[in-house]
């Protein structure tokens, strides 16, 4: 194990682990974030970036990841990155992007102002969330395996979803490899797979490590989330704005209609697939409805709540449509005072 860096007032170090294939950010002792990585020959590919839930907003995440690209620049090490913490730390320090890999390109920024990219980065946010609340060691061991069914549940809802919209979508665009977005699509819902039922008991799994299934899990997810960027990213250079907003239209309808468990070893393209997907959520629902299972079914919350394009696209309410409820309307009369004329109803 190597130390990268180490800050004695901070008792703060960074250190190689390459048995598990991580950087670790230790602070008095503990290990209090990781950076995930696989070698490619002199390469490295950089995965997740994670600060335990205790420790962030003190910028453990930033300390790690200089770190770590300090030490590969020393070696004269590239790397292709598939870490959006990564990503917005090169944005903001273009004196590390030497580091790059030109060959094997980082992942695409977001466009944060497109409504395809703010849905898929809504839903990508939502299951990370889901991810760090299902490993929070803090949290009842019940509970923790209820937030690993519901993020199995969303991402292999997230994955079919992909697979109905965007990858027919993308098959127009030139620069698109659909092959390797269906492959990925095939590995995350084994990871799923193999993630549910090690929590599960399954005999076949049992033998395997959580922490290393989730690791597996997470890095497919990051390498899912810049395929899917790079897809979206296409999509709307390809369809305009006006097109893009009915492929998110129809991206978020699908979401909340699709099988709600992982099915890797099914066909996922063509014909094939959307009909084995149909099939897939007939069974998986009446199987929910006979096991009492409790899942979400309404959209996620998107960041731009009160957008009219957020609710076109998730098909919530709009805000402003709402009508004060009686008691509402009362409380207003109090504070205005009961001697408050109403012009709007006729004098006798």
């Amino acid at each position: 194990m190597r130390t990268l860096m180490y800050d004695a007032q901070r008792e703060l170090s960074v250190v190689e682990n390459e048995e598990l294939r991580r950087y670790e950010l230790r602070l008095e002792g503990t290990t209090a974030g990781t950076l995930d990585f696989r070698v490619l020959g002199g390469q490295r590919v950089l995965g997740h970036t994670e600060v335990i839930a205790d420790h962030r907003g003190r910028g453990l995440g930033t300390a790690l990841i200089q770190a770590v690209l300090d030490d590969l620049i020393a070696e004269e090490v590239r790397i292709t990155n598939y870490c959006p913490a990564v990503e917005r730390f090169l944005q903001g320090h273009p004196t590390y992007l030497v580091v790059l890999d030109p060959s094997h390109p980082a992942i695409r920024p977001r466009s944060r102002s497109a409504p395809l990219q703010q849905l898929v980065h809504a839903q990508h946010t939502s299951l990370r969330d889901l991810a760090a609340r299902a490993q929070d060691p803090e949290v009842d061991g019940f509970a923790r395996r209820r937030i690993l069914d519901e993020f199995t549940a969303v991402a292999a809802q997230h994955a079919a979803a992909v697979a109905d919209v965007l990858l027919p979508a993308s098959r127009a665009a030139s620069d698109v490899d659909t092959a390797v977005l269906v492959d990925n699509l095939k590995k995350f819902e084994q990871a799923l797979r193999v993630l549910k039922g090690r929590a599960y008991g399954d005999a076949r799994f049992l033998n395997l490590s959580i922490a290393e299934t989730w690791r597996d899990a997470e890095r497919l997810l990051t390498e899912h989330e810049s395929f899917e960027t790079d897809v979206v990213s296409s999509l709307e250079q390809l369809h305009g704005a006006d097109g893009a907003v009915e492929v998110a239209r129809s991206l978020a309808k699908r979401q909340w209609s699709s099988a709600t468990r992982p099915h890797p070893n099914s066909p996922h393209a063509g014909l094939a697939g959307r009909i084995a997907r149909r099939l897939w959520r007939i069974a998986d629902s009446t199987w929910d409805e006979l096991e009492g299972r409790g899942l979400p079914t309404q959209p996620i919350e998107h960041p731009n709540e009160h957008s009219p394009l957020t609710h076109y696209l998730l098909g919530t309410v709009d805000d402003g449509a709402v009508s004060p409820e009686p008691d509402t309307a009362r409380e207003a009369v109090k504070r205005d005072g009961p001697d408050r004329k109403d012009h709007s109803a006729s004098d006798d």
